[in-house]
């Protein structure tokens, strides 16, 4: 037997573009999750920044907003990259 025989070629997920080093496609990278949570920091920042100037909120409601925002949007956009990963 050859040894292309014994070791056939990797043709499954993660051996295309996506992959790179053999790990899962639908995986989030490192950097993209860096990323990711410093967009859900500054968009928390800034959603308590408007709670608190535009609704005229106290600082309790500010600070709760900022956080739901700021958990929320990177677990939605996590969400969607997983979601658009797996369909290729």
């Amino acid at each position: 037997m050859s040894a292309t025989h014994n070791n056939p070629p990797a043709t499954g997920a993660g051996s295309g573009s996506g992959g790179g080093n053999g790990d899962d496609g639908s995986k989030i990278r490192k950097f993209e999750a860096v990323i990711i949570l410093l967009i859900g920091v500054i968009a928390g920042v800034l959603a308590g920044i408007g709670s608190r100037t535009m609704d005229h909120a106290s600082w309790f409601e500010a600070i709760t907003s900022g956080v739901v925002v700021g958990v929320g949007l990177p677990g939605f956009i996590i969400m969607i990259i997983r979601y658009i990963r797996n369909q290729s």
